[in-house]
């Protein structure tokens, strides 16, 4: 397996492997996994890889590509292209801009700093009815405008049904991506909506396929010992939730998994959160939080869940040289980057279990496309059990709906 899972102060919830409520939530988890009954795990098995490529190779024909959608129409992308991506500066062939809020300022600004003549535009919507999505799309036509063949670098990316979206593109003759209607946007990471963006950073997409397929099989295969062993500290999430702990950190020890929290948190969020229930989900980054979020997580309400997220050590890290005039500062000296970031990471981990407080740490073979295809469904999985065992849909999101009405009420105004 890709990766492994340390459970620590979780041992007193092993006897709840017997209750109704854990089992009755495996039993069907694992017979939908069976089923292929989620759209995400069809769209494995049916997607053809060939149908991305062809889109790819049009878009790669343009300096810059502009991603316009929010929530779960960008945030796997973002992910996926962040494997890719240096953390501090864009050093990809093509540039590959996400473009999630309504900010203008922050638009223009972007826009100012692209040759936009070079530039492609995909719009991404599950609905066809995304409000901010659609206004960013009118917003950037208009800067677009005296372009020629403006229906030549626009892409859709929705479903096949009547909407504001899928008109715009058919009246425009934009070029059309099917949205699978059985995917929701949270869980579309394997679809052409996150695999498109990847597949322009140079993410090895069908990798990155198979280590999610490799991640059910051996739940498939060895499904009594290995489920246990994988879903343990997503039962005692529930069960602690039972006494107060209601918060859930998440927090990487790799700053190419910054956008992987990010897109962790809408996931868990969107899913869990009904009905008078839910987790908090926070996201936290080491060490950077070590100065920031460290000392309430270590002293403030025990209220906590953490997911600590590490990768194996390395040792062809280059070694410090911590000379400076006639001294040194020997603690560092012939140490390197990668060393101090594991000692940093340990420490947090034994400080936080002799604490008492409730943990798992995740331990990485590597950061590449199959590993990280591999944690992704590991967390889909674990985002529907923990929603089955607290009784809720982990697919629909009925209480923002209210506020898209008011939007378009104030609107009138």
């Amino acid at each position: 397996m890709f990766f492994s899972q340390t459970s620590y102060n979780l041992d007193s919830f092993k006897s709840e492997f017997k209750s109704k409520i854990y089992n009755s939530s495996k039993e069907k988890l694992i017979q939908n996994i069976s089923n292929k009954s989620y759209g995400f795990i069809r769209c494995l098995y049916e997607d053809d890889i060939k149908k991305i490529d062809d889109v790819c190779k049009k878009l790669m024909e343009f300096k810059s590509i502009l991603f316009l959608g929010t929530g779960g129409s960008s945030l796997g992308g973002k992910t996926l292209v962040s494997l890719k991506s240096n953390y501090y500066k864009q050093d990809l062939k093509k540039n590959i801009f996400f473009i999630e809020n309504i900010d203008e300022d922050s638009i223009v600004g972007l826009l100012n700093q692209i040759n936009l003549d070079k530039t492609a535009v995909v719009i991404i919507s599950k609905s066809g009815e995304t409000i901010e999505t659609l206004s960013q799309f009118f917003f950037i036509k208009k800067k677009m405008k005296k372009i020629k063949n403006l229906n030549e670098r626009f892409f859709v990316i929705t479903e096949n049904k009547r909407s504001t979206l899928k008109s715009i593109q058919e009246e425009e003759k934009f070029n059309y991506i099917e949205h699978k209607p059985d995917i929701g946007g949270r869980y579309s990471i394997f679809s052409v909506v996150g695999l498109i963006p990847a597949k322009l950073a140079g993410v090895d997409i069908k990798k990155f396929r198979d280590g999610a397929i490799s991640f059910l099989e051996t739940l498939l295969i060895k499904k009594i010992k290995d489920f246990d062993n994988y879903f343990l500290p997503s039962l005692s999430i529930i069960l602690l939730n039972r006494n107060g702990f209601n918060i859930s950190v998440m927090m990487p020890y790799i700053e190419k998994l910054k956008n992987f929290s990010l897109w962790y948190k809408q996931l868990w969020a969107e899913s869990i959160g009904k009905n008078g229930k839910g987790i908090t989900p926070i996201n936290s980054l080491g060490t950077i939080d070590q100065h920031s979020q460290l000392q309430l997580f270590l002293d403030g309400p025990k209220d906590k869940f953490f997911t600590i997220i590490g990768k194996k050590k390395r040792f062809d890290s280059t070694n410090l040289d911590c000379s400076f005039g006639k001294k040194k500062y020997k603690i560092l000296d012939k140490k390197n980057l990668e060393k101090l970031m594991y000692a940093e990471m340990q420490a947090t981990i034994t400080t936080l279990k002799n604490k008492r407080i409730p943990l798992r740490f995740i331990e990485l073979e590597k950061v590449d496309e199959r590993t990280i295809g591999s944690l992704t469904m590991f967390f889909f999985l674990e985002t529907i059990f923990c929603s089955y065992m607290l009784k809720v849909n982990p697919f629909n999101q009925p209480a923002v709906e209210e506020s898209k009405v008011l939007t378009r009420k104030y609107l009138k105004k």
